[in-house]
């Protein structure tokens, strides 16, 4: 039996993680929640996660890009694909996009919230499979 594929959501909206646990979990995903960057970190080193969902606003308004540049930092989980998840541009009225780098924003995918549980299965199992 092939085992289940690991998926570490950090987002301080809990309704956002309740309703994508549970529609990832039908969908036979393990799913790991944490609602900070420092919970998610220390969440990500105990589990080894197949993949993150990183949100950037949480306790701070910046704290995704934080916790996505310590991601890559650490030996341990510098290979995990991070899908990132923010509204900000709406928010702060951004007239520019966020594109993956290695450097300011060394992420996997950069996704606008607010997005659907099924684009967000999309891309996941672009990432995971």
């Amino acid at each position: 039996m092939q085992q289940k594929k690991r998926i570490l959501l950090i987002d301080d909206d809990a309704d956002f993680i309740y309703l994508n646990k549970v529609f990832l979990e039908s969908k036979g995903y393990r799913i790991i929640t944490a609602y900070n960057g420092e919970e998610g970190l220390k969440k990500a080193i105990e589990n080894k996660p197949d993949l993150i969902v990183l949100d950037v606003m949480m306790t701070r308004i910046t704290e995704g890009f934080d916790v996505s540049r310590k991601i890559r930092m650490d030996e341990r989980l510098k290979t995990i694909p991070v899908i990132m998840l923010t509204g900000i541009r709406k928010k702060e009225r951004l007239p520019w996009t966020f594109e993956p780098d290695d450097n300011w924003l060394p992420v996997t995918k950069f996704l606008e919230k607010p997005i659907s549980p099924q684009k967000l299965l999309k891309e996941i199992e672009k990432i995971v499979k």
